[in-house]
């Protein structure tokens, strides 16, 4: 079987971008050891964003899985009206197909002694169907472009903003500034647009960063005081 490859061109131009990503932090001006150490955590955040990106595009089209959920909603409605007890003798005629020399009073003996020895319980198919569509629901929420949105922030932004203060990268408007370090970064990585974050927002996440580890030191202060 043949392996895919990236193309040539397609590997020269990422080198490119991740050069141009390095020049943007300022890579040049570390000590060789700490520029080895930015670039091998770069890659980190490289793979960890790449896993996610194939798992996004294994899942099914949000539009089949609507479909599904309709198509759920209606066998539930259906199910309801049969009833439960109907659904457990439905449960039972299994039972005695698999059985069909049994009559009934050995079946109920067979199907309790299952039941005991191995703890089952009759299938509650309802609330079985009610909690699957819950989940759907769940999963049609927390996948959709916000939760994308999130996985950059996660996965990249606030990643790559502790990247900067660990090596001691100073950034300005005028000098080196956070938004062409970030423009390198998602072009590198291949964000698409309507998911990157806007300068205002990775501004607001540095800052909501910067906050948290100045409680989480003013709280250890408070701790040894």
């Amino acid at each position: 079987m043949t392996k895919h490859r990236p193309s040539p061109s397609k590997t020269v131009g990422s080198e490119q971008q991740f050069e141009r990503l390095l020049a943007a932090m300022g890579a040049a001006e570390l000590n060789p050891f700490l520029r080895i150490t930015l670039v091998d955590d770069l890659g980190w955040i490289e793979r960890e964003y790449a896993r996610r990106v194939v798992q996004l595009s294994k899942q099914p089209d949000r539009k089949l899985v609507r479909r599904h959920r309709a198509a759920l909603a209606k066998l539930l409605s259906l199910s309801k009206k049969v009833g439960p007890d109907f659904l457990a003798e439905l449960e039972e005629a299994g039972w005695s197909q698999q059985n069909p020399d049994a009559d009934l009073g050995t079946l109920h003996a067979a199907i309790t002694e299952h039941m005991t020895e191995h703890g089952y319980k009759r299938h509650d198919l309802i609330a079985e169907l009610t909690t699957l569509g819950l989940n759907i629901d769940y999963w049609l929420k927390t996948t959709g472009e916000a939760y994308k949105k999130r996985a950059v922030r996660k996965l990249v932004v606030e990643p790559v903003l502790k990247l900067i203060t660990q090596h001691e990268i100073a950034t300005s408007r005028k000098q080196r500034p956070r938004t062409e370090i970030f423009d390198a970064l998602f072009n590198w990585l291949g964000v698409e647009r309507k998911f990157r974050p806007s300068s205002a927002n990775i501004n607001a996440i540095a800052r909501e960063l910067e906050g948290g580890g100045a409680s989480k030191s003013n709280a250890k202060r408070r701790t040894k005081n």
